[in-house]
């Protein structure tokens, strides 16, 4: 009776730490390489043993073949990676931001490695990106993630393999919200670059001689950065409002 007793906890914990894990390996400020791996180990097997006592009962039976038990682990590894891609997503439009931005400032070719999306990327779509990350633990809103997650659990139960076609769809719509704010708190960076070619690419044509192209790089930036500092309280209150109010309608749903 104890060693069943053991097994069973023992293999909730074990199904309860896939999904945390897998969860945590993908949200941002949580998975994100600059973190030791040894720091998102720890906090993945202490949220999994603090829920393992209120989450067991929850728990399908041990599989009987390994083929089942590893149907049942990869439902899981995905249910945590939807999830924290989701927010992985939403974080998104910072960095498509930021990226716009370095387009109309003439800083398109100032690359660097993007510790958050553990790829290459600009100069400022890296600062939009640690900027925001910072602003999510600032207001709160990691917890919010992680309420989430662990309630997860209401919805995608364990031991069903979870509905892909709906996470394809949910994932589909969301990335598109997500590159239309975007472009919307990009708009006066898309505006100014715009008068300022359009200005440039007159004066080329009165004066063909003129390397005007060459000229304009820096009031280009000088302009650019100008109106960064103007609007950028705006842009990122607005970019945490749309954040929080998908999170809401998502983790809602969750809920």
């Amino acid at each position: 009776m104890l060693e069943q007793f053991l097994i069973s906890q023992v293999f909730a914990f074990i199904l309860i730490f896939v999904r945390i894990g897998s969860g945590l390996m993908t949200m941002p400020g949580f998975g994100e390489t600059y973190i030791s791996r040894r720091i998102r180990l720890t906090l993945a097997l202490t949220i999994a043993l603090v829920l393992t006592p209120v989450l067991s009962s929850a728990m399908p039976k041990l599989p009987s073949s390994p083929l089942a038990l590893a149907i049942l682990v990869a439902a899981e590894v995905l249910v945590g990676l939807f999830i924290g891609g989701i927010c992985r997503i939403l974080i998104s439009a910072t960095h498509v931001a930021g990226t716009i931005f370095s387009f109309q400032s003439g800083l398109s070719s100032a690359v660097l490695y993007d510790v958050s999306q553990s790829s290459q990327g600009s100069l400022m779509g890296n600062f939009f990106g640690l900027i925001t990350v910072l602003l999510l633990f600032s207001t709160g809103m990691h917890g919010f993630m992680l309420r989430g997650i662990t309630e997860s659990y209401t919805v995608f139960a364990p031991g069903q393999f979870p509905p892909i076609a709906d996470f394809a769809e949910t994932a589909a719509r969301i990335a598109s919200d997500t590159f239309t704010v975007a472009v919307e708190i990009s708009t006066p960076m898309i505006v100014v670059g715009t008068l300022l070619f359009l200005g440039a690419g007159i004066l080329s044509r009165l004066m063909p001689s003129l390397q005007i192209f060459f000229l304009i790089t820096p009031p280009q930036l000088f302009i650019n950065f100008f109106v960064l500092i103007a609007v950028f309280s705006a842009m990122m209150l607005w970019y945490m409002e749309f954040f929080r109010d998908k999170l809401m309608l998502f983790f809602g749903y969750l809920n």
